[in-house]
């Protein structure tokens, strides 16, 4: 891949050296482009020498008047890490002052922007309106992450890390664009049942693996809402509706489902449900026993109306048995594929950043998914639905 690396005035400017190593591990060539102000927090002779290329950022240069139109020929992805909310408004906007900004308007490539700011900026309305018409026309975002920021408060603001940054560049540039046009319906993150007041069950699930699906429909194009009880970031350009219980989350499902192609449900809803106390339970009540009733099955019910839609089941496994009882769940809930996951394994599953997958079709297909980053086991996922999708014609009302 060939990437122009902007860099703008941020304190996280430090780590774009990481992303530049990152690149030329892989083999990829990068060309940096620093903004004035980028020159104020790191040194351009680190990053001339970790690209093996002179860092441009002089508009007057001798070559400059032609450089931008020329290195626009050259990239296949413009990425800026950290993108400050100056930058973010110039390329919104079509500001073309310095380098970085004149470039943006010659480069007809992907763009992936790293927003690194503090959380009342990354929150004002200006930055978010710019934010938005940047995703409407196309430009993709990776990050902010929450965590402590420069002025030692912690918040959403935080520049996404290197290795997150590089992953969404080299998924997005010149990826496929398979589900453009598709209209992607994912769920993420436990259910909590209430117990009393205050009190809940709930389960492992993290949301990580849902919020990896919708992230990757979006980048392959898709129209994605993503139904969600997980505080985790999500990227610009995907609606989001959250929910808390296995009731909640049904009633967002039935608003919802007739309008998508494809159903992703990757929420952990709750097998069983306690019965709900009206007041909180205190230590001096004494022994109490809580009773548990088999929860409804969401997914069985609202697949029984799916039509020609694709459904796509979860199913969180341990010990012996595992695919024959994935199967059976297929079945039962009447999916096209389902996703089977060993819980029981270390490194893998909930809460982890990595999974190891089994992909069961209705069809009798069957694909084994390594271990790797759950974005990657998500491609691969959408790789099969894909493959099903392509034939189907999917009828606008049920």
């Amino acid at each position: 891949m060939r990437a122009v690396l902007g860099v703008s005035g941020s304190i996280a400017a430090y780590k774009a050296a990481e992303i530049v190593r990152r690149f030329r591990d892989r083999g990829d060539e990068v060309r940096v482009v620093f903004t004035k102000t980028a020159e104020k927090f790191v040194a351009p002779l680190t990053f001339s020498v970790l690209s093996g290329n002179a860092v441009l950022s002089d508009m007057f240069a001798p070559s400059a008047a032609v450089e931008h139109v020329s290195l626009a020929g050259w990239a296949e992805l413009l990425l800026v890490a950290p993108a400050s909310a100056d930058v973010i408004a110039k390329l919104a906007h079509g500001i073309a002052d310095d380098f970085l900004s004149t470039y943006a308007l010659s480069h007809s490539g992907p763009v992936l922007l790293a927003p690194a700011m503090e959380t009342a900026m990354w929150e004002h309305p200006a930055v978010a309106g710019n934010v938005a018409a940047l995703a409407a026309r196309g430009v993709r975002f990776v990050g902010p992450g929450a965590g402590f920021l420069a002025s030692g408060r912690s918040g959403p603001g935080r520049m996404a890390e290197p290795e997150e940054i590089v992953e969404a560049a080299v998924f997005g540039s010149g990826g496929a664009a398979d589900l453009a046009g598709r209209k992607v319906l994912v769920t993420a993150g436990p259910t909590r049942e209430a117990i009393d007041p205050v009190r809940f069950v709930s389960n492992r699930s993290s949301g990580k693996m849902g919020h990896a699906l919708a992230e990757r429909a979006r980048a392959r194009g898709a129209d994605v809402v993503l139904l969600t009880s997980s505080d985790r970031p999500v990227p610009p350009g995907i609606a989001v509706e959250r929910f808390e219980s296995a009731a909640e989350l049904k009633r967002l499902l039935e608003a919802r489902f007739a309008a998508c192609d494809v159903l992703m449900m990757a929420a952990a809803v709750a097998d069983f449900v306690p019965e709900r106390l009206a007041r909180r339970l205190h230590r001096s009540d004494g022994p109490r026993s809580v009773s548990l009733s088999p929860g409804e099955d969401v997914l069985a019910g609202i697949a029984a109306r799916k039509g020609e839609r694709i459904v796509v089941g979860f199913a969180a496994e341990s010990g012996d048995g595992q695919e024959e009882r994935a199967r059976r769940k297929m079945a039962e809930k009447n999916a096209d594929w389902i996703v089977c996951n060993d819980v029981g394994r270390e490194g893998v599953g909930f809460e982890a950043d990595h999974n190891e997958v089994v992909l069961l079709s209705a069809a009798g297909q069957r694909i084994e998914v390594s271990r790797r980053p759950k974005k990657e086991v998500a491609d691969k996922i959408w790789d099969a639905v894909s493959s099903t999708l392509a034939w189907r014609t999917i009828p606008e009302k049920i």
